[in-house]
């Protein structure tokens, strides 16, 4: 722990810098407001009268020092902006601080909210109970928790321990878990271990373990050895285990073999795994080479398979894949072979294709192959996927899925780029067995930026099923742009396929023209496809004009897809009319639907009207058929309210 004293952190505290910095970066202050002039100066920002009668500030001295700190909260230069803030809170009274923080309560804004956190962050650098008292008086939770987390801060910054005890008298009305984290997290870079004393001594909750862990992990910054020295002492389970873990992390950022050395000399297996945990995740990132000779002790179990791969062979191949792949051959077997050589030769793809490819034609082994082939063909297609293609297409075809799965990866890098050319280059692979397939993928990437030349360009391929999916797939796409024309492509399509695509025209089109989607319901047949559609018509026209497709929906004529469409208009009226919902519920067909959509009106129409809702609940009792003894039970609780209090 530092024994020199602790500088006076004033209004440029972190938190103030976290605050501001966050307005910035949301765009709150990107240019200057309506109502702050783009010539404001510091000159400006602080033009205050340096010495005031004690006493509350007049309105007109108010409204004036008001003005110059949303002036200074709006400059652009960094240190220009700090120091004005910096210069006009630090010398304002407490009876100033006080009545400027009243007045931008009774009109919250962003603007006054940021200024609100700078003034109670400086009030309570000198006296944090008047400002805690101050602020349990807000009325608005989400305000209270902010200016709470700004109180905190500062009163931590001189008090810890008394910040910590005050914060635990807070009433639970509103969220301070922030403050409760700036607050540990600073008694924790003071003491330690009187942070951790009094984190024991707090009514436990969700987050009391949390923050040992946060002061464990700040301790072994500072003092690795008696952090670790200290977390012995701590009962056994869950909690010990795991701090061992954010030791030997953080001492493995500095000093990997100490941090290596006390985590092996752990005497339970457990902790000794968790802290070796904490020493690769460390490692991982620095030297995975080390963090791999840290994993030989480790076992071989579901969380090993995750730090191999996420801490060792991912990092290690980006740093050098060539490396990786020569110490897998000489240590490894199985899936962590498996698992390093395709990770490697996912990074040598972008790096070093034809050593990939060379390297790859030594293995004898599918259950490599069959993962490494499609990964290098993705990395190496990034950068020049016409390499990769002809790659892919040289590949035997006596394995035909993990063929067409590179050859897929291959173009997925040119489609990206330039879907043109790779539509071009599908073309000239008619004769592959992939073909139909990566016509598909081609329409799909193609149809996303530009739906009309994807459309174009399927109709124009060879006929066939390949051509029919091609079209099929482009007309979807063509539909969310240009809907009557994917309609009336997609009525020209084969039997095997214009259904499918007509109800999927119907759907894109029901977002913007619903009344038109539902028009061409009719010419869709029965069945699946016809119900998908009408239920999207019905939920995108009730969201756009709810009298017009209640009308269209209670027209439709008994069935399935009725059904459907009288589901959406319960859920969609039910918060608002709950009756009208329940009276909808009953005029569906399905008996199972039917009584499912009548209980959860009833339950809502409850919530607003109990007495109607059960006099109805009771008519649906002797009138419904096909109810479960469940659902008995649920409308006579609503029918008889009194008899479940």
């Amino acid at each position: 722990m530092s024994t020199g004293a602790t500088p006076r952190r004033g209004i440029t505290a972190f938190w103030q810098i976290a605050v501001l910095g966050a307005a910035f970066a949301a765009g709150w202050y990107g240019a200057e407001s309506a109502s702050t002039p783009a010539t404001s100066t510091v000159g400006k920002a602080t033009a205050i009268p340096a010495a005031k009668p004690p006493g509350p500030p007049t309105a007109a001295e108010l409204a004036k020092t008001k003005a110059a700190l949303l002036r200074a909260i709006h400059l652009r230069g960094w240190f220009e902006r700090q120091r004005a803030i910096t210069d006009l809170i630090e010398g304002l009274s407490p009876d100033e601080t006080k009545a400027l923080l009243a007045d931008f309560a009774t009109k919250p804004s962003s603007d006054n909210t940021i200024a609100m956190s700078l003034l109670v962050h400086h009030w309570a650098e000198s006296d944090p109970s008047a400002a805690l008292t101050w602020m349990q008086t807000l009325k608005n939770p989400q305000l209270k928790s902010q200016l709470t987390s700004q109180i905190f801060d500062a009163y931590a910054a001189s008090d810890p321990a008394a910040a910590l005890t005050a914060l635990t008298n807070l009433h639970a009305s509103f969220n301070h878990g922030m403050s409760e984290a700036v607050v540990v997290d600073t008694y924790a870079m003071q003491d330690p271990r009187a942070a951790l004393a009094a984190l024991k001594n707090l009514p436990p909750n969700s987050n009391t373990q949390a923050y040992a862990f946060a002061v464990y992990e700040i301790w072994a910054e500072q003092d690795p050895v008696a952090a670790s020295a200290e977390v012995l002492k701590e009962p056994d389970g869950f909690g010990r285990s795991m701090s061992m873990r954010y030791v030997a992390s953080t001492w493995a950022n500095h000093d990997p073999g100490a941090a290596m050395a006390w985590a092996n000399g752990l005497a339970n297996p457990g902790e000794k795994n968790s802290a070796l945990q904490g020493v690769v995740q460390s490692l991982g990132e620095t030297d995975p080479q080390a963090a791999a000779a840290a994993m030989a002790n480790l076992p071989k179990d579901q969380m090993h398979d995750f730090l191999f791969q996420t801490y060792v062979a991912n990092n290690w191949a980006q740093q050098d894949p060539a490396g990786l792949l020569a110490y897998a051959d000489k240590n490894y077997t199985g899936a962590d072979y498996n698992t390093a050589v395709k990770s490697a030769l996912s990074q040598m793809g972008a790096t070093d294709p034809a050593s990939a490819v060379a390297y790859l034609a030594k293995l004898n082994d599918a259950n490599i192959t069959n993962d490494a082939i499609p990964a290098l063909a993705a990395s190496w297609a990034k950068q020049d996927p016409q390499a990769a293609m002809a790659w892919a297409q040289s590949l035997p075809a006596d394995n035909l899925a993990v063929r067409n799965s590179a050859i897929a990866k291959a173009l997925g890098g040119l489609t990206s780029t330039d879907p043109a050319a790779a539509a071009a280059y599908v073309q000239t692979l008619s004769g592959d067995p992939s073909f139909g397939n990566l016509a598909i993928q081609t329409v799909n990437s193609w149809g996303a930026v530009d739906p009309q030349a994807a459309f174009q360009w399927a109709q124009n391929l060879p006929a066939g099923d390949a051509q029919n999916n091609a079209v099929s797939a482009a007309v979807s796409q063509l539909a969310k742009v240009d809907p009557a024309s994917a309609w009336a492509a997609a009525q020209q399509l084969p039997d095997a396929s214009r259904d499918k695509a007509m109800g999927q025209v119907i759907t894109s089109w029901s977002a913007a023209q619903p009344a038109q989607a539902a028009a061409a319901l009719p010419n869709l047949p029965g069945g699946a496809t016809a119900n998908s559609a009408t239920n999207a018509v019905a939920k995108n026209w009730l969201a756009q004009d709810p009298a017009a497709a209640t009308q269209w929906i209670t027209s439709l004529p008994q069935g399935d897809a009725r059904d459907g469409a009288v589901v959406q208009l319960v859920t969609a009226v039910g918060k608002t009319d709950p009756a009208a919902a329940f009276n909808y519920a009953t005029t569906i067909a399905k008996p199972a639907t039917r009584n499912t959509q009548v209980i959860n009106a009833a339950r809502q129409w409850a919530a607003a009207n109990p007495a109607a809702a059960a006099a109805a609940a009771q008519n649906a009792l002797d009138a419904l058929t096909g109810l479960t003894r469940a659902q008995r039970t649920q409308l006579q609780d609503i029918a008889n309210p009194s008899a479940n209090p």
